[in-house]
C-alpha cells in the first residue's frame, strides 16, 4: 500500500483552517518553513515523521487522527474486500449496499463542502 500524502496535506489544511490560523502561524508553532508546510498541504511534499509529529502537536492532535485512512489501497484490495463483503447476498441485497454506499458518498460530498 501507498500513503496517500494529498489526504494528509487535506487533512492538516482542514485542521488549521478549523482554528483559523494561516500557513504563517501552524509553522510557526510547529517549528517548520511556511512553504515547506504549503507544499505538505498541496500533497506536494512528503513530510518526515519529525514533520508530521511536529504538526500534531502544534495542532494539538495525535498522530492517528493525521494519518487515519491515508494509506492508498491499490484495486485489487478494494475488489478482496467488495468480494467479501457481499459474498453470500442475493441480488436484492447487493443493490441494496450499493445505494446505501452511494447516498453515504454524496452524503459526505455535502459534509466536506459545507466544512
Amino acid at each position: 500500500m501507498k500513503i496517500d500524502y494529498i489526504a494528509i496535506g487535506l487533512r492538516i489544511r482542514k485542521l488549521r483552517k478549523q482554528k483559523f490560523w494561516t500557513q504563517e502561524k501552524l509553522a510557526e508553532k510547529a517549528d517548520i518553513a511556511p512553504d515547506y508546510l504549503c507544499r505538505i498541504e498541496l500533497g506536494k511534499k512528503h513530510p518526515s515523521l519529525k514533520s508530521v509529529l511536529l504538526i500534531a502537536n502544534a495542532l494539538n492532535i495525535t498522530v492517528d487522527d493525521l494519518l487515519i485512512d491515508v494509506q492508498k489501497k491499490n484495486v485489487s484490495d478494494f475488489k478482496k474486500e467488495e468480494t467479501s463483503l457481499l459474498a453470500g447476498c442475493t441480488e436484492k441485497q447487493r443493490h441494496f449496499v450499493m445505494t446505501v454506499c452511494h447516498n453515504i458518498k454524496e452524503e459526505i460530498i455535502r459534509y466536506d463542502e459545507i466544512n
